[in-house]
C-alpha cells in the first residue's frame, strides 16, 4: 500500500504523504476541446479553475442524473472544500449509479476516515484492495478516534531555537517527546525508536512519500494516547518511520503532527511569539490578535494538504500548499511551475536531505509575491523536485509550497472547521 505523510527534511522538508490517500486517476489527460460538460469540468479542474469545474459538473449531473461520473467529481470538489454532507451525498449518488466506480469509493473511504467512521472506511478500502490501511483502521474496532479529554484550548511554547514549530508531548503516558507541527504531512508520524520504546505493535506497512519525490517504507499502528499540555487525545492512527534518515544529523523531534490530527482543531501558529494554540473544533474560535492582513478560503486535498492561491510574476496565479515543516524555505516551486513563469536558477543546485534520501534544489528569486492582498518583494525561493502524485495526483494542480520562512512575521491561523486561512501581524508591527 502507498500513502503519504511529513516534511521533516533539512530546510525543505519531507512532505510525508501516505500515498493511498492520493486518488488514482485524479488527473487524466482531459481534452480542452471536448464538447460535453463533464470533460470541460475535468479540464477546468486540471487547470485550477475549481469554481468553473463545479459549475460544469452540476450542469452535467442535471442533464444525466443517472450517470455517476459528474457526481463523483462533485463529491471530490465538496471534499476539497470541507463540505462533508455535500460530499457524502454526491459520492453515494455516484456509487448508486456505478458501484464499480473506484474513484468514488476511494473518496468515500477518505470521507469516512475524516468522519471517524473507521469500520466503514475499512470495508471500502478492502473492496479497493488496500488491505494494510484497512487493517489499521479496523484495529480501532468501535473506539472513536481522536477522542479529546481536557481543556478545549491548548497553548504550548515551541521548543528549540529553529523556526519550525516543535512542541513537547507525552506519548502513550510513557515517554516525553518533541513533535513537529507539520501541515505538509498527511498523518501523525512517530520515529521508529520511539515506537519501539513504548512497545507499539504494527498492524500493516506502507510506502510514504517524502522529500525530493522519494518514498520510504513505514509501519501503520494505533497509538493509544498523546497528551499535549492538559489535553489528552486518544486512539490515533500513526505511521512509523526512521526519522534519522531526514538528514545527515539526527532531527530534534521524534514525531510529526500532520493534517489528519490538526483537522480536529483551529490551529494558530504564532511565529513571532513562538507559540502554538489548538482550539478544539466545535468550540468558539479564537479571534485573530493583531492586524489581520489575509483571510482566504482554503482547500484540503485528499492527502490533507492545505491549499491556497498566490500570485507571482505579473499576477500569474498558482495554487500552493502550506508546509510548516519546511524550516528555511519561503517558497518552493515545481520545475514545471518555474518553467511556466520563466524563472531560472541563480546558481547550480544544492544538496538537501529529507525522509527518503537526498536531492538537489536550485535557488531562485521572485521579484513579487502576492497573497490575499498582502505583497512581498524579492522573495528567495527554490526550484525543487515534485512527484507527480503531488503535482497532479491530488485532484488540484499544485505549483509548489509556502514554508515557515514565509510565515515568520505572522500569526498563522488555519481554521479547519470554517476552511479559512488567516494571517495577522502582531500588535507591535501594526
Amino acid at each position: 500500500m502507498n500513502r503519504r505523510c511529513g516534511s521533516a527534511g533539512l530546510h525543505i522538508g519531507a512532505r510525508f504523504l501516505l500515498l493511498a490517500c492520493l486518488v488514482s486517476g485524479a488527473a487524466p489527460p482531459w481534452r480542452a476541446e471536448a464538447a460535453d460538460f463533464l470533460n470541460r469540468a475535468r479540464w477546468s479542474l486540471a487547470a485550477g479553475n475549481l469554481e468553473e469545474a463545479e459549475r460544469l459538473a452540476r450542469k452535467e449531473a442535471a442533464l444525466h442524473p443517472g450517470q455517476g461520473q459528474a457526481w463523483s467529481l462533485l463529491g471530490a470538489i465538496a471534499l476539497q472544500r470541507g463540505n462533508q454532507p455535500e460530499a457524502e451525498d454526491a459520492l453515494e449518488h455516484a456509487l448508486r449509479a456505478n458501484p464499480e466506480d473506484g474513484e468514488a469509493a476511494s473518496l468515500l473511504a477518505l470521507l469516512r476516515r475524516r468522519q471517524g467512521r473507521f469500520r466503514e472506511a475499512a470495508s471500502l478500502l478492502r473492496s479497493l484492495g488496500r488491505e494494510a490501511e484497512a487493517s489499521q483502521l479496523a484495529a480501532f474496532g468501535t473506539a472513536p478516534p481522536f477522542r479529546q479529554r481536557g481543556p478545549d484550548e491548548i497553548r504550548l511554547s515551541w521548543v528549540g531555537s529553529g523556526w519550525r514549530p516543535v512542541i513537547p508531548a507525552l506519548v502513550d503516558g510513557k515517554r516525553e517527546a518533541d513533535f513537529l507541527v507539520d501541515t505538509g504531512a498527511s498523518c501523525v508520524v512517530l520515529d521508529r525508536r520511539l515506537a519501539d520504546r513504548i512497545g507499539l505493535a504494527a498492524v500493516g506497512s506502507a510506502r510514504l512519500l517524502g522529500a525530493g519525490a522519494r518514498s520510504t517504507g513505514g509501519k501503520l499502528c494505533r497509538l493509544p494516547s498523546l497528551r499535549l499540555g492538559g489535553t489528552e487525545v486518544r486512539d490515533i492512527p500513526v505511521a512509523v518511520v526512521d526519522l534519522r534518515r531526514a538528514g545527515k544529523a539526527e532531527e530534534t523531534f521524534q514525531g510529526i503532527l500532520g493534517s489528519e490530527f490538526l483537522q480536529h482543531f483551529v490551529v494558530t501558529l504564532d511565529y513571532p511569539g513562538r507559540r502554538l494554540c489548538l482550539q478544539k473544533a466545535g468550540t468558539s474560535s479564537p479571534s485573530a490578535a493583531g492586524r489581520l492582513v489575509a483571510d482566504v478560503p482554503l482547500r484540503l486535498t485528499p492527502g490533507g494538504l492545505v491549499v491556497v492561491p498566490i500570485e507571482v510574476a505579473s499576477r500569474e496565479r498558482l495554487l500552493v500548499f502550506l508546509d510548516t515543516g519546511a524550516a528555511e524555505t519561503a517558497l518552493a516551486l515545481s520545475r514545471r511551475a518555474a518553467g511556466r513563469l520563466g524563472l531560472t536558477p541563480l546558481r547550480r543546485g544544492e544538496r538537501y536531505f529529507g525522509v527518503g534520501g537526498g536531492y538537489r534544489a536550485s535557488p531562485i528569486l521572485l521579484r513579487d509575491l502576492r497573497f490575499a492582498g498582502f505583497s512581498a518583494r524579492n522573495v528567495p525561493g527554490l526550484i525543487a523536485p515534485f512527484p507527480a502524485q503531488i503535482e497532479e495526483g491530488e485532484g488540484i494542480p499544485l505549483g509548489g509550497f509556502l514554508g515557515s520562512e514565509f510565515c515568520r512575521p505572522f500569526r498563522v491561523t488555519i481554521d479547519f472547521p470554517r476552511m479559512r486561512l488567516l494571517l495577522a501581524l502582531p500588535e507591535r508591527e501594526t
